[in-house]
């Protein structure tokens, strides 16, 4: 059995792999008091995170659609690829362009999913809380 500061260090998927190989009972009576937990509100505190987490996932699915959009939208009204440069300077240029909109979008995409996994800890830490 791992020590709690074992666990907190590990990461997502090794906590997985853990969780799998590992055949832990589950304590008598436990589901019974988690269910007594959640039924009183105890874990109220983790309601105003929720919405938080939710406008995060929209907003990271509405930065993916406008990706999307403007990658497909060249192509919808010109079906002549215009990715063909007779100058190998500006083609260069062109992909110095592209490769920098896709760190910018990446880099925003990574910041929110900080911010998620940041606001995930929470509701967890709440629960392992009631239940001490």
């Amino acid at each position: 059995m791992k020590q709690l500061e074992d666990i907190e260090k590990m990461d997502w998927q090794a906590l997985e792999k853990a969780a799998l190989q590992e055949n832990t009972p589950i304590p008598e009576g436990f589901e019974d008091r988690l269910a007594d937990t959640l039924a009183a509100g105890r874990v109220a505190a983790a309601a105003p995170r929720h919405k938080a987490g939710r406008r995060i996932l929209w907003t990271s699915l509405a930065a993916a659609a406008a990706l999307a959009a403007l990658i497909a939208l060249p192509r919808l009204g010109n079906p002549e690829p215009e990715d063909t440069f007779d100058d190998p300077r500006l083609a260069y240029a062109e992909v110095e362009k592209a490769f920098d909109l896709i760190s910018r979008k990446m880099a925003a995409g990574l910041e929110k999913a900080g911010e998620a996994k940041t606001l995930a800890k929470k509701p967890i830490q709440i629960i392992n809380k009631q239940l001490q």
